[in-house]
């Protein structure tokens, strides 16, 4: 999920009772911890210093790695913590409560709490998405992914900030102790209806995958794997992947389509196996590119000037969302004697500048 979204829900999860008893610093330290785990994308400038062998497929090894995994989340969290209480005791020595004494600064323990949660709610929310998420490194390196929300979603991030704002208008109007409660009854109403939402996300995914999986069986297909994958910016417009024993077919699936499944916007692309597939697949950068992909990836082969051209989609992402393209293949060429003469990642970007890519997308999501 975007960086933004991640510190809302961890400024959310400060208000199920720790902002209560610790103090309005709970809210920011929360929202600043939720997004710590993503500062494992200063890793790479990091290994350029020290002269490690980097390619283009390092950022995808890296990132939403060890420092997503719930197991480290306790150790990833202990010097933030630290940090916290060591301020709020420098600081308690010169604050006071009104009749001279001295305030009296919350256990470590309640902190330490407090931001172990906000870090453990990144690496779920992460698994919420397609991208995949190590929750389990450094046991296994394994990418779970639910496929139950965008890495963007129009509704659940303001959904977050509805029940800060919230929690925050009734602190202005209410400034006794009974704000505590309803702050906190308020809190905990938010981010029950956020894990709704995302249990809800999942439906959507198992309705989609359903709805295709019946499309492809009806035109006659031996259906080898059927995925479902939400498209940016809803849980209601949906691209699915059905693998058949012959050929791909992508379709673009809305909720709120009342059309047939006969008009539904869908690509379709044979199976491309081969020698020089199989030969592709077992270089190592290959190798990588298939387990960031969870191992949805569509094959091309060609033939140019002796070279041979295979190229490599990762299903999950494309645009249109129906298209068979994804958005960053993996293309290896091997020259006329066999080797490999070039590899590397390329962007399919869409036609346009960045603005018509929005209202596109948005476009998108409103027509059913």
């Amino acid at each position: 999920m975007d960086s933004i979204t991640q510190g809302l829900l961890g400024a959310t999860t400060a208000q199920l009772g720790f902002r209560q008893r610790i103090g309005r610093d709970a809210t920011w330290v929360s929202a600043g911890a939720a997004i710590v785990p993503d500062l494992d994308i200063f890793v790479m400038p990091f290994l350029a210093l020290t002269g490690s062998e980097i390619d283009g497929l390092t950022p995808m090894a890296i990132h939403r790695g060890l420092s997503h995994s719930l197991l480290v989340a306790p150790l990833l969290s202990l010097p933030i913590a630290a940090a916290w209480w060591w301020l709020r005791r420098k600081a308690q020595r010169t604050r006071r409560f009104p009749d001279g004494r001295a305030e009296r600064s919350p256990p470590f323990a309640l902190l330490y709490a407090c931001v172990l949660v906000a870090v453990a709610t990144h690496s779920l929310l992460d698994w919420c998405t397609s991208y995949g998420t190590q929750l389990l490194a450094p046991l296994t390196r394994t990418r779970y992914a639910i496929d139950a929300v965008p890495i963007v979603d129009i509704l659940y991030t303001p959904l977050l900030i509805l029940t800060l704002a919230t929690c925050y208008i009734v602190r202005k109007l209410q400034r006794d102790h009974r704000a505590r409660r309803v702050t906190m009854v308020i809190g905990w109403a938010g981010f029950l209806a956020s894990v709704g939402y995302l249990a809800g996300g999942r439906a959507m995914h198992n309705w989609a995958v359903r709805k295709a999986a019946t499309c492809a069986q009806h035109q006659g297909a031996r259906v080898v794997q059927v995925d479902a994958y939400p498209a940016l910016g809803t849980i209601f417009l949906w691209r699915t992947v059905v693998e058949t024993d012959r050929e791909w077919i992508v379709t673009r699936i809305h909720h709120f389509s009342r059309e047939p499944a006969s008009t539904w916007r869908t690509s379709s692309i044979a199976r491309d196996d081969g020698p020089w597939v199989a030969k592709a697949m077992q270089l190592g950068q290959v190798e990588t590119f298939d387990w960031f992909a969870g191992g949805r990836l569509r094959a091309e082969n060609s033939a140019t000037d002796g070279n041979h051209i295979v190229t490599f989609h990762d299903m999950r992402y494309g645009w249109p969302v129906e298209s068979v393209e994804s958005m960053w293949p993996l293309t290896v060429m091997f020259d006329c004697d066999g080797r490999v003469a070039y590899i590397g990642r390329r962007n399919h970007r869409p036609r346009g500048n960045f603005s018509s890519l929005v209202r596109s997308v948005w476009a998108d999501i409103w027509n059913p």
